[in-house]
């Protein structure tokens, strides 16, 4: 009994009791001369606002069909910029040339709103789903539901043929890992069941050809202690790559010893986010960084960018899984593993728990064509 207790316990994970949950949930389509013809008809290109009724009707619609839904908050994004989600205890939205971040709290923020600019054409939008249920985690089959039926409605209203609609569901789990040694007590138990598995529970279904991705991104700050472990040498053309190939050196090492393979080390002032590509890659597209991941490739590497001659405030670490991590129980094994070689990795590096943040968060991804 000892024994399976202990197998057991090794496909749970005990995150703090302050860990905050989130989902939210992109439907993206392209711009094409069709869809454009059937919502505003012939454009005038002379005019200053050519796509003002385009944009404005399909967004009027998209926002009925919501509210016959009971979503109260969405976002209709056709600046072809790309959308991220966290949770702040204030509502913001904030821009930049090549992305739009949406902060909110699920339990206290709803909005509706839209994005473009009446005089370019996008290449395509996005609608955002943002979640308010209350039990985030649990209810979550709940909301992929609903919000699934209502882009099944605005599909069918706006005359999309099959498979013209992307979907992805987004969830992640966020909380500092060492937040115990700052004085938070409790715990919450998981053993992170896998989308479709959770869903099916629930009678909700998945298609069975949608990509799962299940990966572990890390915000690792580079303070004054980190700064000095190594003789910085300011008037080098490369001063801080020392600096990184610790940080590095420290996370592979740590990774490997405890059995996770593939991951990226990112400290280049970029913003990373992780997508599933059939080959590992990292590409740049202005400010973002993206790392493609194949979940049936069992041993990718590591992939480290940063700019030896700028220091940044953070650097971004991602442990990524394999279908191989995925066991009858869960990701639960994979997510302990993670914790297991940070904690190695911090204690290698002298980290401060009570004094210093290991923000964690364990994202859960997929996508299917509607």
């Amino acid at each position: 009994m000892a024994i399976s207790r202990s197998r057991n316990t090794q496909h749970k994970v005990y995150i703090p009791s302050s860990a905050r949950e989130n989902q939210y949930i992109l439907a993206k389509f392209k711009v094409t001369d069709e869809l454009i013809a059937k919502v505003a008809g012939k454009i005038d290109e002379s005019s200053a606002a050519p796509y003002q009724d385009f944009y404005q009707n399909l967004s009027k619609l998209f926002f009925q069909v919501c509210n016959e839904h009971g979503l109260e908050s969405c976002k209709f994004v056709g600046n072809d910029k790309f959308s991220r989600v966290r949770y702040s205890p204030e509502r913001l939205t904030a821009q930049t040339k090549e992305q739009i971040l949406f902060l909110y709290n699920p339990k206290y923020h709803t909005s509706q709103s839209a994005y473009f600019r009446v005089d370019q054409r996008a290449k395509k939008i996005t609608l955002v789903f943002l979640t308010n249920q209350d039990d985030i985690r649990a209810e979550a089959p709940i909301f992929h539901k609903k919000v699934k039926d209502a882009i099944a409605q605005f599909s069918e209203q706006v005359g999309f043929g099959a498979d013209e609609i992307r979907v992805c569901d987004h969830q992640h789990l966020t909380y500092d890992l060492f937040a115990k040694d700052k004085g938070v007590t409790g715990t919450q138990t998981h053993k992170l069941r896998s989308i479709p598995v959770r869903y099916s529970a629930s009678d909700v279904t998945v298609d069975e050809n949608a990509d799962a991705l299940t990966y572990v991104t890390v915000d690792f700050p580079i303070n004054k202690r980190i700064k000095s472990l190594v003789e910085i040498d300011e008037s080098s053309n490369e001063p801080y790559s020392a600096l990184y190939n610790l940080i590095a050196d420290s996370f592979m090492n740590a990774a490997k010893r405890h059995n996770v393979t593939t991951g990226a080390v990112i400290a280049n002032g970029l913003v990373p986010f992780v997508r599933t590509s059939d080959d590992e890659i990292a590409v740049v597209n202005g400010e973002l960084q993206k790392l493609g991941y194949n979940p049936a490739h069992t041993g990718g590497g590591f992939t480290c960018k940063w700019s030896s001659d700028k220091l940044v405030d953070n650097a971004q670490l991602i442990f990524a899984a394999s279908n191989q991590h995925q066991t009858t129980h869960g990701f639960g094994k994979f997510l302990n593993q993670v914790e297991q070689a940070l904690r190695t990795m911090t204690e290698n590096l002298e980290f401060i728990n009570d004094k210093e943040e290991l923000k964690v968060r364990f994202h859960q991804h997929v996508g299917f064509n509607l």
